[in-house]
């Protein structure tokens, strides 16, 4: 009985350190059934967007328009509706912390994201400018 006991213990506390573990991203989430892919595809409509922790929400979301939809595929492409319609690819970083997503509309140009929160209904994204300004774009499906 004491020896079940103890095997018990030691399996919730192997249990408590592995599943802190799972967490990749920043904020979250901290452990997911699904690929970090199938998390990723999907349409996106913005939910706030800061830059250098100031709210740009409502004049970005005055820019883009109403109709903005960011849509990634699982097929490594995606595609904006809205004010600025875009389409093309994107890949993996390394470590998949980061994604980077190259437009066929704006001359091939690369925008790196890192991912600060990827849930099966909820992205973050921060991405960085040539100024160093930081800017954090929330979505939800």
């Amino acid at each position: 009985m004491k020896n079940k006991i103890i095997k018990i213990i030691a399996l919730t506390l192997l249990v408590s350190i592995a599943i802190p573990s799972c967490k990749k991203y920043v904020d979250g989430p901290r452990f997911s059934l699904l690929t970090k892919k199938a998390r990723l595809a999907g349409d996106w409509k913005i939910e706030s967007v800061t830059t250098n922790g100031n709210d740009q929400t409502a004049s970005y979301k005055a820019l883009v328009g109403d109709n903005y939809i960011f849509t990634i595929d699982k097929d490594e492409k995606y595609k904006v509706t809205g004010n600025f319609p875009d389409d093309g690819t994107y890949k993996w970083g390394e470590d998949k912390d980061d994604v980077y997503f190259t437009s066929n509309v704006a001359g091939s140009k690369e925008q790196a994201c890192r991912i600060l929160r990827l849930k099966s209904k909820e992205l973050w994204l921060r991405t960085t400018a040539f100024n160093g300004d930081m800017t954090i774009t929330k979505y939800k499906q």
